[in-house]
C-alpha cells in the first residue's frame, strides 16, 4: 500500500512539473491565458443601443410638438397685436369724425377742454356781446368759460360755465339781460308783503365775488334773486323779525325757491336752523 501511494504522489508531481515546464517553454500561451482569464473575469456585457434609439425616436415628436406650440403662440400674439392696432385706429377715426361732425352750435354740450367749430361759433357770439376779449381759437379754455359764466349770470342762468341746451338757446335767441327785463316787468305796490320761499347760503363761499360784484362775507346782509336788479332793497319778515337785504347775487336755482339769503340776513330772521322757510317779502 505504501508503494502505491508513493507512485501516485510522484505521478502527480511529475504532472505538475510538466505543466510548469510547458509554461516556461511557451510564455506567450501562458500570458494569453492569464490575459484571457483577467479579461473574461472583468468584462461587462456591452450596453444595448436600442433603448437610446427608442428614446431619441420618442423625443423627436415631442420636440416637434413643442416647436409647433411655440410657433402657434407667437402667431396668436401677432394676431392680438394686430387687432389692438386696428381697434385703436378705428377709435381714432370715430373721435375725429365726431369732432368734425359737430360743426353747428347746439349739436353737443360744450365745456373745458373741448375743441371744434361749434366752440369757435360760441366764442364769436361771446365776442359780439363784448363778454370775450380773447380771439376765437376753437378751443374751450378758461377765458371762454369765464365769459360764458358772465353771460349766464346776466341772463339769470346757472353760472356753471357749461354751454348746455338752455344756455345755447339763450345765446341764439339773443335773450335780454335780467336787469332790463326786471326793469320793465310789472311790480307789486311798494309795501305789499307777499309769501315767498327762501333759503340761505354762505359758509364755504366766503371770499368769493358774487354776480353783482360784491365780496361774500359773514357780515354781508344780502340776498340772491334771479331777476331783480343788483342793489335792489328787499324787506323780509318772519315771525315778528324783519330785515332789509340788498340784492348782491343771482339765484337760487332750486325748484320752488324765490330768494337765497346770506348767512347774516338769515341769522337776523332766525331761519338758520330751519334751512328752508316761508316768509314775507315786499318783492
Amino acid at each position: 500500500m505504501a508503494t502505491q501511494h508513493a507512485h501516485s504522489w510522484w505521478a502527480e508531481v511529475d504532472e505538475v512539473r510538466e505543466r510548469i515546464e510547458r509554461r516556461r517553454t511557451d510564455p506567450d500561451r501562458s500570458t494569453n491565458e492569464r490575459r484571457t482569464v483577467r479579461i473574461e473575469g472583468r468584462r461587462a456585457p456591452a450596453p444595448s443601443r436600442e433603448p437610446r434609439r427608442l428614446v431619441a425616436r420618442e423625443a423627436a415628436p415631442k420636440r416637434a410638438m413643442e416647436g409647433g406650440r411655440g410657433s402657434g403662440s407667437f402667431a396668436r400674439q401677432d394676431r392680438i397685436v394686430l387687432w389692438a392696432v386696428l381697434l385703436g385706429f378705428a377709435l381714432v377715426l370715430v373721435a375725429a369724425g365726431t369732432s368734425q361732425a359737430a360743426t353747428r352750435l347746439g349739436d353737443r354740450t360744450l365745456h373745458v377742454p373741448m375743441e371744434g367749430r361749434d366752440v369757435r361759433h360760441l366764442q364769436i357770439e361771446l365776442r359780439r356781446m363784448g363778454l370775450l376779449k380773447a380771439p376765437a381759437t376753437a378751443h374751450f379754455g378758461p377765458h371762454t368759460r369765464a365769459a360764458l359764466r358772465r353771460f349766464q349770470r346776466s341772463r339769470c342762468l346757472r353760472p356753471d360755465g357749461i354751454a348746455g341746451t338752455t344756455t345755447i338757446a339763450a345765446i341764439r335767441a339773443r335773450k335780454p339781460r335780467c336787469h332790463d327785463r326786471a326793469a320793465t316787468a310789472p311790480r307789486s305796490p311798494r309795501g305789499t308783503m307777499r309769501a315767498r320761499v327762501a333759503t340761505w347760503y354762505g359758509p364755504g363761499w366766503y371770499g368769493r365775488t358774487t354776480a353783482c360784484g360784491n365780496t361774500l362775507t359773514s357780515r354781508l346782509l344780502g340776498v340772491a334773486h334771479k331777476t331783480l336788479p343788483c342793489g335792489t332793497k328787499v324787506r323780509f319778515s318772519f315771525r315778528g323779525r324783519s330785515v332789509v337785504a340788498t340784492v348782491v347775487d343771482r339765484g337760487p336755482y332750486g325748484s320752488g325757491i324765490d330768494y337765497d339769503l346770506t348767512w347774516a340776513a338769515a341769522r337776523r330772521l332766525g331761519i338758520l336752523a330751519i334751512g328752508r322757510a316761508t316768509l314775507h317779502a315786499d318783492h
